[in-house]
């Protein structure tokens, strides 16, 4: 298991974990490309916005099938595990 020195923070790693307990999955962001191991020799032009993103995001379910009532479950989780941390 490889250790970067881009990784998501505990509070994103606790709300991803309380989530996934009231049923939401979720995950960080995708690692910015010039910190994967494939791209590790190529250019990268970076100013630390993707790396700031990653240590702080998480996505969460979207797309068509993504009800507005289960939005508001996923808000109402959001905000209990904001007041729970």
């Amino acid at each position: 298991n490889a250790h970067t020195d881009c990784e998501p923070n505990a509070n994103v790693e606790a709300m991803r974990v309380g989530l996934d307990a009231m049923g939401i999955e979720s995950r960080p962001l995708w690692k910015p490309m010039h910190k994967q191991p494939v791209y590790k020799d190529c250019p990268a032009y970076v100013n630390g916005v993707s790396e700031s993103l990653f240590k702080v995001g998480l996505c969460l379910p979207s797309g068509p099938y993504v009800t507005d009532e289960d939005v508001a479950y996923i808000v109402d989780c959001i905000k209990k595990n904001i007041c729970y941390n």
